[in-house]
């Protein structure tokens, strides 16, 4: 609410009731959830909840400072819509074990959402990306639902074969390799990832899924090479497809050199204002409301951590990123108390998802990774991303529930 006001003082210089309004909105909304659990005698970790809905308040204090105010409001709904989805996450499947018997179901699901967007009449590109659909007025990613109901099927499926793949005899040189079977989800995954970088033009929906299956791979197995495998793969792919397509070669060009006089102001034009965001930052940041955010396009969705790190400073992100650490420290606490080995996976793999795309975007926006269209979970503006982000949380406390239950805590 401090920083909600501070932004609204900094803008126009005066304050009125209505300036109450998006943030008391919030802290019902936040109240009404830790109503709801009690009521269902939840058990679980206490922290993860308040720690999402922190992030999601910075937010919506980031979004009230960089974004038009229709898109205020629009994050609100939203943020509403996303506590509907996290209720009917912790009181839907009654068993949540029972999600590994349908993983291939999941699996095709997930494929024909990944797809979608290619579809003639509700696929649409936005920013140079086709992962988009459009139902009526609303636009949704489908690529944030992907991400969890691969996760599921990932558990269920190294649940299933991790032995075989963790105890394989064959070997190339140092590097074990398991039965051509079980080869086939990596090359398939493999090729899934450059579908998705050629047709859909989506590097972070690349990195991201191939990202969460090799994290996935090495905690069912416990051996690294299959993740170096997969690494050298997935840099291979890049390569060729950054000599043939030219949109994958526009990005990596604009991330090796963004000052050349032919990129800054045009395709690497939103990377070189978010480098001189975090300059014009300092230590301590310009104050909120103080910052030139407005200098970066599309700034509430894919620079909102150059933008937010302007106006608090190196000290505030970092203390931003501590936030991302905790929250996925309690993720994989979650995962190594779960019971069963898909339980296990599960909720590491979607500690990850959280884990990954902050890395990707905040990488991204400091030119230590190629700049990728993924969105900084709970802060950027975005309804569907906002709305898998509190499933996510929701499955993670369901998780700790069943633990906390069977240990007697």
């Amino acid at each position: 609410m401090t920083g909600f006001l501070a932004v609204i003082g900094a803008r126009t210089s005066e304050l009125g009731v209505q300036a109450l309004v998006v943030p008391a909105t919030f802290l019902v909304v936040a109240l009404a959830l830790h109503v709801f659990l009690v009521a269902v005698g939840f058990r679980g970790d206490q922290l993860l909840l308040p720690l999402a809905l922190g992030l999601t308040a910075i937010g919506l204090v980031a979004v009230q400072r960089l974004a038009p105010s229709v898109l205020l409001v629009q994050q609100l709904t939203w943020t509403i819509v996303a506590a509907g989805a996290f209720a009917a996450a912790i009181l839907i499947p009654r068993d949540l074990s029972a999600l590994a018997r349908f993983k291939y179901t999941w699996a095709i699901l997930g494929l024909g959402l990944l797809l979608s967007p290619l579809l003639p009449g509700i696929g649409r590109e936005i920013n140079g990306a086709r992962i988009w659909i459009q139902v009526g007025p609303a636009n949704f990613q489908p690529a944030e639902a992907v991400k969890v109901l691969l996760v599921v099927f990932f558990a269920a499926y190294l649940e299933e074969h991790r032995e075989l793949l963790a105890q394989t005899q064959r070997r190339i040189g140092p590097l074990p390799i398991p039965p051509a079977p079980y080869l086939i989800p990596i090359l398939l995954m493999w090729a899934l990832a450059m579908g998705v970088m050629v047709l859909q033009k989506d590097l972070g929906a690349t990195l991201l899924f191939f990202g969460i299956f090799l994290a996935m791979l090495y905690l069912a197995t416990g051996r690294p090479a299959y993740s170096f495998i997969g690494l050298a793969m997935l840099v291979a792919g890049g390569f060729v497809a950054a000599q043939v397509f030219a949109h994958v070669n526009a990005r990596i060009v604009s991330w090796l050199d963004p000052f050349a006089e032919e990129l800054r102001f045009g395709p690497a034009y939103q990377l070189v204002q978010g480098l001189f965001a975090f300059a014009n930052g300092g230590l301590f940041g310009a104050g909120l409301g103080a910052g030139m955010p407005e200098r970066i396009p599309v700034v509430w969705s894919d620079f909102v951590f150059a933008a937010f790190a302007e106006e608090v400073g190196f000290a505030g992100a970092l203390a931003l990123l501590a936030l991302y650490l905790v929250f996925v420290f309690r993720g994989m606490s979650i995962a190594l108390r779960a019971p069963t080995p898909f339980l296990q996976l599960l909720a590491a793999g979607l500690s990850f998802i959280v884990a990954l795309q902050a890395l990707v975007i905040v990488g991204g926006n400091a030119k230590l990774i190629p700049l990728t269209g993924v969105t900084l979970p709970f802060l950027s503006y975005g309804g569907s991303s906002l709305v898998t982000n509190f499933v996510i949380v929701a499955l993670l406390l369901r998780v700790s529930d069943i633990s906390a239950r069977i240990r007697g805590s």
